[in-house]
Order: structure tokens, then sequence, then C-alpha cells
């Protein structure tokens, strides 16, 4: 756990009853208990298996595996997006780097399509241009001091109804862009909410890094299951998401 960076992730296995293991994205990690978190959608027998584990149960898994996220310490506001299962990776880093980073200021923006899997308090704290009806936070975050709101197409409480990029679009339209050339916007979510995070950083001129989620089979760059296409100016090349990635700049 001391190795493990956010971003990063573990390849699982769910059980003797499962052939391919899981790639988990770390929610946190406690070097001092040695332990890890993680978070995940219960989709398919083996994560069925998986969420069935008792306390003290052995686990195995390989890890951390792959390229996280990249802090410029320039970048004085970072801005975290995630998405349903992708949220765990940003809230990991939006939490590392309030602890290591002493001149950033941070916001997150985070969606889902089930009640939101943390514990939720009203927020006090401001983000300019957001409905102040939208006021429903992750207390970890707030008690951290990190502004963040929650999107949602159902009806939550405190939640804003939309797509998630829409509620972070509506807060960097109010900003200057000398404000814009401060962020580093790092997100992960599903293909279609990282397609449009890719288009908003675009858009307002800002950097982006996204983390993919994708199947794969052995998570060591053998099977090539898990190539992408990624753009480079007029290029475009094939990568692994397991160990190219699973973060690439936008």
């Amino acid at each position: 756990s001391k190795a493990a960076k956010p971003g990063e992730f573990a390849f699982v296995d769910c059980g003797e009853n499962t052939l391919l293991r899981r790639p988990l994205s770390y929610l946190r990690t406690n070097p001092e208990k040695e332990t890890v978190e993680f978070m995940y959608k219960i989709i398919g027998p083996g994560l069925e298996a998986l969420s069935k584990v008792s306390t003290g149960d052995y686990i195995q898994m390989m890890g951390p595996i792959g390229n996280g996220f990249n802090h410029d310490p320039l970048k004085e506001i970072p801005v975290f997006i995630g998405g349903g299962v992708g949220i765990p990776p940003v809230l990991f880093l939006a939490e590392y780097l309030k602890q290591n980073y002493q001149n950033i200021t941070s916001y997150a923006f985070f969606g889902s399509e089930i009640p939101f899997p943390f514990e939720m308090v009203t927020s006090s704290l401001k983000i300019n241009g957001l409905n102040e009806a939208d006021n429903k936070t992750i207390k970890d975050l707030e008690d951290k001091s990190i502004p963040c709101r929650l999107a949602s197409l159902e009806e939550f409480d405190g939640c804003y109804k939309g797509y998630v990029t829409e509620l972070a679009n509506r807060w960097l339209s109010n900003l200057p862009q000398s404000e814009k050339n401060k962020i580093v916007i790092y997100a992960c979510g599903p293909e279609l909410m990282l397609e449009a995070v890719s288009v908003l950083a675009r858009n307002h001129q800002v950097d982006c890094q996204l983390s993919l989620e994708e199947f794969m089979a052995c998570a060591i760059g053998g099977c090539a299951g898990c190539t992408v296409k990624v753009s480079y100016g007029k290029d475009v090349a094939m990568k692994r998401v397991c160990v190219d990635g699973p973060v690439f700049d936008a």
C-alpha cells in the first residue's frame, strides 16, 4: 500500500470460480495500517463473489499497476471530475494533493446515477456560478475544505439535475482565462463522460488528464486486450490501458 499512487490500480483475484482478475482503482491507502480500500459496482459473478468476502479472508492481488496521475506543481487549481466507479481514483488524488501540496486550491465535481456511496453533508464551501440549492457534498472532502458539488440525472436532494460536465462548465464559465491557466482537470468515469470532459477542457483551454476504464485479461501488457487509440496531434497510436495508462493526457 505504501507504493500505491492515485490513478494506479490493483488486479484482484475474485475467487477460485472466476477465471480472470478484476482491475480496481485504489480509493484510499493507509501505509501505517498496511491497508488499501476499493469501491466497485457489483457487476458479474466475479465482483459478486468479491463482495461476499469477510474480514480475515485471504485475497490475492497484483499492484500497484499502471501510470497514475501526474501533478504539475505550477498548476495551482486542480479540478477533479469523477463519474460512478470513476470517483475513487480522483477522490484519492484530491486527498493526496491536499495533504502534500500547500499552495493549491482544489475543486471537485462528481456524478452518479445511483445514490452516492459516501456520507453526504450540506456544504458551507461556496462555488461561484452554481445554484445555491445544489449544495450536497461528500463529507470527507468538506472536512478537508475541498469544495465539491454532486450531479445526477436522478432526483437526488441537493444534487444538480444533469450531467456532471454541465456542472463543471457552469463554474468554469465564470472564470477569467488568467484563472483557467492555473487549472488542470483530472477525470475518471464512463467513456461518454470522459469524451465530454475532453471537450470541456478544450473549450476552456485548460490542461486535462483522463483515467480510462477498460476490461483487461492480464494487466501486464502481454495480451493487448485493453488497447485504445490515442491521438498525438495528427498521429494516432495504439496504447495499452494497463501499462501505458490508465491515465492519458486529453
